[in-house]
């Protein structure tokens, strides 16, 4: 062999301890749908964080094969509808019958079944809700469309998660719900997966486990961690004493030893754990024993706790590890932008609509004026009333009242709007105007992908002139700023009025209007259209403040050769960050624009 080619030692080492951390997860992983299989109704499910597709089938496949009895997959949609997911009625039977008919939902249909939640940091609080619900109670009860359904749904549930942004998180109610939350981040999808836990074995270790017992101070050292990691959930101590059980079934054991108890806790603590012990610090000195008390009778809350004793330590070591090498491997496999990539960015509000947007449901409305009619919810309304209302005229099948009309409902993220006001008055009038043309151009480079638009407001003279309305078309705004006037006089208040009128008209629109100043703040034209700095100082201060009432974000660029106490004071009277920047250039606007107001 050409000693070339073979890699260098610490490459070597490196891709063994990936190896072995790869071995490592997926055993973890194999090894909780082994449990699930072994107790479905005990352990409920598992949520499997950063999961490929392909491992996400394979576990999959792997508990249905385990469980036996013909189990059956049921996928569960991030856009289910309630009707969908818990039942309802059944719109085509009834209209075939005359009467009711229910449908039976998704949640009922999963009994004795697997139940997949893709996307599950996705999922609607109100879907996430009634799920936790039916895993708890085991059983689907409803009452909705004239109709009262109960049936039982007892299934395992596997929920897949891997949020791209901070704010999306797994529902906290379906997390605690769920016995394991284990993280696949650097597992390799493309490895071979030997099947180490067979079917023939989950069933032999179900018929010995309820002959499998549990020392008691493995119960105390398993609660007693619980504590030490800061879990409050009173399911988690459960869920991990049923998971240590299990795990001694399929080894073949009649009780439950350290080892199983450990791993255990990293199945089913790691996730949960608000609390690490850090063991590079020292340990803090024990507090002075208090003196002995002399009633014999003093309540056992005052009494010193005892000291965690060797089991307890394990078990939080073990967990701590385990969370460590997760935050690890999900650092590792954490995509990195290139500074070429525009990076999202903040676009307003969800805001209800009557015509676009994603579809959210429906409401009752006069579909003339409140929006698009919804066939099937005013169908599904009518419906349940057909025996005590009077048959329908000229051989209609149902009849459908005004009371009974359901229009769409959607929602969508408000656009952001940009408005540039751009003190374009004085010698220094096209140096500021080359700046705001500049930055303009920057932040629409990636409008598209973050839902942007910006608008142009230019104050000199006697007035203030809309050059460049809302708009996200770059080409249109390269063609639009090519030749703007300046010069004159500085009618700030103009200038503020202006701004605080497009905010209003874009709020009408719902969009999120925000509102940038380039300006020296040292207004010399009144309102009205008159010379005098005093009159023009109150006119402004009073513009800022009707601004201020508007409760939009600002922010003002002080462009004077050293900050000035005006700019400051009306930046201050209409709310606004107050940016000196007397060397402004398009990039710096464009950046600080960007970090102040839109991320």
């Amino acid at each position: 062999m050409n000693p070339a080619a073979a890699p260098p030692p610490d490459r070597q080492a490196s891709r063994d301890a990936f190896e072995r951390m790869d071995a490592a997860r997926w055993g973890q992983a194999d090894l909780a749908v082994a449990l699930l299989a072994l107790m479905p109704l005990r352990l409920k499910g598992a949520v499997f964080d950063g999961a490929a597709p392909e491992l996400a089938g394979l576990l999959q496949d792997r508990l249905t094969q385990r469980l036996g009895n013909g189990a059956l997959l049921h996928r569960m949609p991030v856009s289910i509808t309630d009707d969908r997911l818990i039942g309802g009625l059944d719109l085509a039977a009834t209209l075939a019958a005359g009467r009711p008919i229910a449908e039976t939902g998704l949640l009922a249909r999963a009994d004795g079944g697997v139940l997949i939640v893709p996307m599950a940091e996705r999922l609607p609080g109100r879907a996430a809700a009634q799920l936790a619900r039916v895993i708890d109670t085991g059983e689907v009860e409803t009452e909705r469309d004239g109709l009262s359904l109960r049936a039982p749904a007892n299934f395992v549930t596997l929920a897949f998660a891997d949020p791209d942004e901070p704010g999306e998180l797994l529902p906290a109610g379906l997390g605690d719900r769920l016995a394991f939350g284990l993280s696949l981040h650097g597992v390799s999808p493309a490895r071979t997966r030997p099947e180490t836990l067979s079917p023939a074995m989950v069933d032999a270790a179900r018929a010995k486990l309820r002959w499998v017992s549990v020392p008691d101070e493995i119960m105390d050292g398993l609660i007693d961690a619980a504590l030490r990691l800061g879990i409050r959930s009173l399911r988690a101590p459960a869920f991990c004493l049923a998971a240590a059980r299990g795990i001694a079934a399929l080894a073949g054991r009649d009780e439950v030893t350290d080892a199983d108890a450990s791993l255990a806790a990293e199945l089913v603590y790691a996730s949960r754990a608000n609390v690490l012990i850090d063991r590079s610090e020292p340990p803090a000195p024990p507090p002075p024993e208090p003196p002995e008390p002399d009633n014999e009778n003093t309540d056992d809350a005052s009494r010193p706790q005892p000291e965690p004793d060797e089991l307890t330590e394990l078990l939080v070591e073990a967990v701590r590890v385990r969370v460590s090498l997760d935050m690890a491997a999900r650092a590792r496999t954490t995509r990195q932008r290139s500074r070429q990539e525009v990076p999202p960015g903040k676009s307003g509000d969800m805001v209800d609509s009557r015509r676009r947007g994603s579809r959210i449901g429906a409401r009752a409305g006069d579909p003339r004026r409140d929006g698009r009619l919804d066939l099937l919810s005013t169908l599904r309304t009518a419906a349940p009333w057909q025996r005590i209302r009077e048959a329908p005229s000229g051989g209609a099948v149902i009849s459908v009242r005004a009371s009974d009309f359901r229009v769409k409902r959607f929602r969508h993220r408000s656009e952001a709007v940009v408005i540039f006001v751009v003190d374009a008055s004085g010698s220094s009038a096209m140096n500021r105007l080359a700046d705001a043309k500049g930055a303009i151009e920057l932040l629409l480079s990636g409008c598209y992908s973050r839902r942007e638009s910006v608008a142009l407001i230019a104050f000199r003279k006697e007035g203030a002139d809309l050059l460049l309305p809302p708009t996200r078309s770059l080409t249109r705004v390269k063609r639009s700023l090519s030749r703007l006037p300046g010069g004159g006089g500085t009618p700030l208040a103009a200038g503020i009025a202006a701004a605080a009128q497009l905010v209003r008209i874009e709020r009408r629109k719902r969009k999120a209007p925000h509102v940038v100043f380039l300006s020296d703040g040292q207004g010399n034209i009144a309102l009205d259209g008159s010379p005098g700095r005093e009159r023009a100082a109150e006119d402004a201060r009073d513009m800022a403040r009707r601004l201020k009432s508007l409760q939009e974000p600002v922010l003002f660029f002080d462009i004077s050769k050293r900050p000035s106490a005006q700019a400051e004071m009306i930046s201050t009277e209409m709310g606004a960050i107050y940016r000196p920047l007397p060397v402004a250039d398009a990039a710096r606007v464009s950046r600080d624009v960007r970090s102040l107001l839109l991320e």
